[in-house]
């Protein structure tokens, strides 16, 4: 588990919108103690990334588990489906990791807001204002602010520093807590009504997960996370359990050449994650330590106090 500093998410919001620079302060300044040369810092640094792929990753899956929740059980749905699935995937996250009372567990979900303003600023970068408004998902700086909404709901106290900043603008936020009721209270709702019953027949149908072979060397890396730390199977082992599947739904993780995308086929009943998708991941925050690195080492003063740390090059 990564130490965080008790202003290590405020610096995150407070320094253009950067996640990362909050966590890796974070692991600067009460990392592990053992922590005292290169190498370690170097994995201390490699653990943050790891955090950021494997948190992005839980909510490309609830999110799309959301969908196949309501394609199965023909959920009533009021507004758009990709923005309820968002927000079945924010609200189990939450719940599921305890963000509402875990502070470690809140650096999950501020990852995964912190990726969506990520892309926002990218699309922003190369598409200027060629965005694309008719498309069936929120825009990124939207699915940001819509998921720091719902953690500020569930968390006021912990995420005070929150409230009113880049990250949450006092006139959404102060309707976050109501908000964050109302999509628990849809999860209660959810299990109350389509959940699983001691009563229903066995052998359970559910979802069962399968890797492919990668074809690339950071795909494999990524793939082994994700192996060691049973995040998947053991999301897709609580599916099965919450719900009566009346078939099998596959989870695949696959090869997609020129395709970063996650989705679920109706027609088949079947996710698939597509490798390059979590290559994005992974080379997003690596390019967001990179600069904010860059501002560390290139300071003279945070420079003295954790060149080694940090592993700065030599002046």
């Amino acid at each position: 588990m990564i130490a965080e500093t008790k202003y290590g998410k405020a610096v995150a919001f407070l320094r253009s919108g950067f996640f990362a620079f909050g966590l890796l302060l974070s692991a600067v300044w009460e990392g592990p103690v053992a922590a005292q040369d290169n190498e370690e810092a170097a994995l201390s640094r490699e653990e943050i990334v790891q955090l950021v792929v494997l948190a992005n990753l839980e909510f490309t899956l609830l999110h799309e588990i959301g969908h196949a929740l309501i394609d199965h059980f023909e959920l009533p749905v009021f507004g758009r489906e990709e923005d309820a699935a968002d927000q079945i995937a924010t609200t189990t996250m939450i719940l599921r990791n305890n963000a509402d009372v875990d502070a470690y567990a809140i650096d999950r979900l501020l990852a995964v807001s912190g990726q969506w303003l990520s892309e926002w600023k990218e699309e922003r970068r190369v598409l200027g204002s060629a965005h694309a408004f008719w498309d069936s998902h929120s825009l990124s700086i939207q699915r940001f602010y819509n998921i720091n909404c719902l953690l500020y709901g569930a968390n006021p106290d912990e995420l005070s520093f929150l409230l009113d900043s880049e990250g949450l603008p006092a006139e959404r936020g102060f309707l976050c807590e109501d908000a964050y009721k109302l999509a628990y209270r849809s999860n209660l709702w959810l299990l109350e009504n389509y959940g699983r019953a001691a009563t229903d027949i066995v052998p359970f149908h559910g979802l069962t997960v399968e890797f492919q072979p990668t074809r690339d060397p950071r795909h494999e890396k990524v793939r082994g996370w994700i192996v060691s730390s049973g995040l998947v199977r053991d999301i897709a082992a609580r599916a099965t359990e919450f719900f009566p599947w009346r078939r099998e739904v596959p989870v695949r993780f696959v090869n997609c050449p020129g395709s970063a995308e996650a989705f679920y086929n109706r027609n088949v009943a079947e996710i698939t994650v597509c490798y390059e998708l979590l290559e994005l991941f992974l080379t997003s925050v690596e390019k967001d330590f990179a600069a904010e690195l860059a501002v560390v080492c290139g300071n003279a003063g945070l420079r003295r106090l954790f060149a080694a740390r940090l592993s700065c090059l030599p002046e």
